[in-house]
């Protein structure tokens, strides 16, 4: 460490004790301040994509919350109203998500993260035209075309295990009562 400091003395007196010309001045402060921007943007790169990584996770988590939050209130549904109140709910949510995938606004990862979702959100707008109104997929694919979008995009389909709350099944039961 001694021997290397003797070194970096002697060529501090070498460089600095002679008259220097003012170009040489001018090109070795140029090289410093370049190399100081250049460590603070590599600095701020990297601190601004570890923040967009946070973000992206915390949006995945928030739409992940709300989807299952929506899916829990199936528990209570008990008129008509309810059930298409849900559905619609479920539907706006999923068109919302599709919108920002689709413009590219989140990652597409956070989107099709959420394709069971989709696929679920398939099978309301089946039962929608079943149970609710004929021919509701064209109101639906007005309402929500990017969910349309998005699914046709991704090549999401409705998962056969996934199942409508009994009181969504018995929905013509209901209606006549």
């Amino acid at each position: 460490m001694r021997v290397m400091n003797n070194v970096l003395s002697n060529i501090y007196l070498q460089i600095f004790q002679q008259p220097m010309d003012i170009p040489v001045l001018a090109v070795m402060i140029s090289s410093v301040t370049m190399t100081i921007f250049a460590i603070t943007l590599w600095i701020t790169w990297k601190t601004t994509k570890e923040n967009t990584k946070a973000t992206y996770a915390q949006l995945l988590r928030s739409f992940h919350e709300d989807l299952i939050k929506r899916l829990e209130k199936n528990t209570v549904l008990q008129t008509t109203e309810d059930c298409e109140r849900y559905a619609n709910d479920y539907l706006n949510t999923l068109d919302a998500i599709a919108f920002l995938t689709l413009k590219d606004k989140i990652p597409t990862e956070i989107g099709t993260y959420l394709r069971r979702f989709f696929g679920y959100g398939l099978i309301i707008i089946d039962w929608y035209d079943k149970m609710v109104r004929d021919d509701f997929g064209k109101i639906a694919k007005a309402n929500w075309p990017n969910n349309f979008e998005f699914c046709k995009k991704y090549h999401i389909q409705k998962n056969l295990d996934d199942k409508l709350p009994k009181i969504m099944q018995d929905f013509n039961k209901i209606k006549e009562n």
